[in-house]
């Protein structure tokens, strides 16, 4: 009877034995494993360290709505030296800075343009009626004719106008030079025919300036300057009642002159203009009518046709040139 219960409580001890045996093998194999699967707290922030110093994001753009008293919030990991701005360059943030007027980039200082000369030359031919009287002494001579009408001998001619410009200020040159005759049949009861011959020299220097430029090709000048006259005369009567005489004399003098000059854009090739001016002093009265039309061929040339009337009325010692000469006039403008 005794040996069994020894039995069974040996068997139950081995059975005990072998159980918890296997508990401590079962929980050394876990313990291992784990061991081997985590990683040691000394080294794990290491290794994430080295990834986040070789990791660099992308540049976050500028935020260019942020307010004067804004700051777009950067760390300093999303920095690079690749999209740091340089030094010079200034940036625009907000609407302040719009309204100061800067941009996103560098700036340079603006040059003023400076003005410059500019010059134009316009050769014309003036071919005038002659209507006045004309005197010396006490031989005076009426005279109304034209060379169309075969009245009027137009022997040489030289017309042209100079003109510099800078921005508003004008100076303007006009001179002719013309040698003119004219011959009448009948001139009174004392001779049978008379002829009268004029060199005439005219030199218009002007200053002027400009008070209305609409941008759209209207302008105004005003302008002011002299006339200086040089008169040479010929006078020569065929005999009548009385003998034949001829008698020659010379003069000059200078009139101040005061006048307005404009030009109106008809459309980007054709263009009016016009030019009027009076005055006096060595002379009694002057003044001058022009007006025409004119195209542009190119931007450089013009050709300008039109009616001039050139008017003076001179009466001292003994010597009269009270003119009008007034005609068509056909001219062409060089600009340089």
């Amino acid at each position: 009877m005794s040996s069994n219960p020894n039995k069974a409580s040996s068997l139950l001890a081995i059975t005990i034995l072998v159980a918890a045996f296997s508990i401590s093998i079962s929980a050394q194999t876990t313990g291992a494993a784990n061991s081997l699967t985590r990683k040691p707290d000394s080294i794990r922030p290491t290794r994430e360290t080295a990834v986040e110093k070789e990791y660099v994001p992308p540049a976050r753009p500028a935020d260019l709505t942020a307010g004067p008293g804004e700051q777009p919030k950067v760390s300093p990991s999303e920095v690079s030296d690749s999209v740091q701005p340089h030094p010079d360059t200034r940036m625009a943030h907000g609407p302040a800075a719009k309204a100061r007027g800067e941009t996103g980039s560098a700036t340079s200082p603006q040059v003023a343009p400076t003005d410059t000369w500019q010059f134009q030359l316009t050769p014309y031919l003036w071919i005038p009626t002659i209507s006045g009287r004309a005197g010396i002494g006490n031989l005076v001579t009426d005279t109304s004719a034209s060379i169309g009408n075969g009245g009027v001998e137009l022997n040489f001619g030289f017309m042209g106008t100079f003109e510099a410009r800078q921005n508003k200020f004008i100076i303007l040159t006009d001179l002719q030079y013309s040698d003119i005759a004219t011959e009448k049949g009948n001139p009174g009861p004392l001779f049978s025919s008379s002829r009268a011959s004029f060199k005439t020299f005219v030199f218009d220097p002007e200053l002027g300036y400009r008070i209305l430029d609409n941008g759209k090709g209207a302008t105004l000048d005003v302008l002011g300057g002299l006339r200086y006259w040089h008169l040479n005369a010929d006078l020569a009567f065929s005999a009548g009642v009385l003998p034949a005489v001829e008698v020659t004399r010379s003069r000059s003098w200078i009139d101040g002159v005061v006048g307005l000059r404009g030009r109106a854009a008809l459309s980007q090739r054709w263009f009016v203009t016009g030019k009027a001016d009076l005055g006096g002093g060595g002379s009694k009265f002057t003044y001058q009518l022009f007006g025409g039309i004119g195209v542009n061929v190119g931007k450089r040339l013009a050709l300008v046709g039109g009616y001039r009337d050139l008017n003076v009325n001179y009466d001292k010692d003994g010597f009269l040139f009270d003119m009008s000469l007034h005609g068509p006039i056909l001219g062409f403008g060089l600009k340089f």
